[in-house]
């Protein structure tokens, strides 16, 4: 299943909206309480409401100096502090409240949103969820746990969330991207289909929309019409990062290799740099029996990106019909680091040490192919990329 970047024309987007909104509902949380009887606070809260940050953190500083375990100050000064992004003082002070009082939701909330900022999502997730548990129908607490999850790669518990919130925002456009993506990464397919259906019938010239909706459909082996989503996604969008490649990909796994050839040289014409596409080109080659070219090809996708199982693998087949043994086994045992639960280089590897004449060596990477032959299958969204997506901070 292939795998590429989720393209930057929507993602960043996404996010930013997303997270502009939550962060601006966050300014008075947890400690704007009615002071009108209490001047000691007006001054700070005024400041603080002005923008006067480092006003107001002077202010409650010295409220706390007559009253240092007063609740209401120490979050004001924690705000205070993180609107200057001072964001690890500011932990230091809500962490204080927090042992003051530890069933503050909004404390938990504001120290949650202190990591958050930080781009520290995993530290983010205890109070956030602890903020959620506490107040069950705060959107903002649930909304950003779900986008906390989904930062650290945890995209079945963020599409929990997310859902919950996506049923109560049902026309966020942005966060039904990013639950789709959830879904997808976190294998639930049908899912993805069932928003992705809605976001094309208001969206049909979306072409991140059509390309994730091929990642689903792949994933659910249903790849003739994975294949027509990203026709659709080219015709709309020639230019978009990895089009082209999704699509000779799905080729190329159809065995249809003219075809495959013709995509990924307008990938490479869009973007010279995409290592997948000069890879799987010198594939094609490979098979074709054009070994210096493969070679050529194979070689310069492994100076842009070192960790290409297939590049490695054509390699150590090239490097085996041509007799030159020890590159054969170095460049197989690359390929199967990189993917130590595929069979196929395992196989290719056997059969090497035994034209060396290793043959305890070939007999152990034998047994090992077999015991690997029922691997997992490739899916699309595993191809382009190595790495899941990632939530982008401030």
């Amino acid at each position: 299943m292939l795998k590429y970047p989720i393209p930057a024309s929507y993602t960043v987007q996404a996010f930013s909206l997303v997270f502009a909104v939550l962060v601006g509902a966050f300014a008075g949380l947890a400690w704007a309480q009615p002071s009108d009887t209490q001047r000691l606070y007006q001054q700070a809260e005024q400041s603080l409401a002005q923008g006067k940050f480092q006003e107001a953190v002077e202010n409650f500083r010295a409220i706390l100096g007559q009253f240092p375990s007063d609740l209401r100050a120490l979050n004001g000064l924690g705000v205070a502090l993180a609107q200057q992004r001072e964001y690890k003082q500011a932990i230091e002070v809500y962490r204080k409240a927090l042992a003051i009082d530890p069933r503050a939701a909004g404390t938990h909330l504001n120290l949650g949103l202190a990591y958050f900022k930080m781009g520290d999502f995993r530290s983010a997730v205890p109070p956030l969820k602890r903020a959620s548990e506490l107040e069950p129908a705060n959107l903002q607490a649930e909304t950003l746990l779900g986008m906390a999850y989904y930062a650290t790669g945890r995209f079945a518990d963020a599409a929990r969330n997310l859902e919950r919130v996506a049923q109560r925002q049902p026309e966020n456009t942005q966060l039904l991207y990013v639950l789709a993506e959830s879904y997808l990464w976190s294998g639930q397919y049908q899912k993805v289909l069932q928003i992705f259906s809605g976001l094309q019938r208001e969206h049909p010239q979306s072409a991140a929309a059509h390309m994730l909706m091929a990642e689903a459909l792949d994933g659910l082996d249903r790849t003739t019409q994975a294949i027509e989503e990203f026709q659709a996604a080219a015709a709309v969008a020639p230019d978009e990062p990895n089009v082209h490649f999704g699509l000779g990909y799905l080729y190329w796994k159809q065995k249809k290799f003219d075809q495959a050839e013709q995509e990924f040289r307008k990938e490479l014409k869009n973007d010279p740099g995409q290592a997948q596409a000069m890879a799987y080109l010198g594939d094609i080659y490979f098979r074709r029996g054009e070994l210096e070219e493969a070679s050529r090809l194979l070689h310069d996708a492994l100076k842009l990106k070192k960790n290409l199982h297939i590049a490695h693998l054509d390699l150590g087949r090239i490097y085996e019909k041509r007799k030159e043994y020890p590159q054969a086994v170095a460049a197989l045992k690359e390929a199967i680091r990189i993917e130590p639960s595929r069979a196929d280089a395992h196989y290719r590897l056997a059969l090497t040490y035994q034209a060396m004449g290793k043959t305890k060596e070939a007999e152990a990477e034998s047994k090992l192919a077999q015991q690997l032959q029922a691997k997992t299958r490739e899916v699309l969204l595993h191809k382009v990329s190595g790495e899941a997506p990632k939530l982008p901070v401030e």
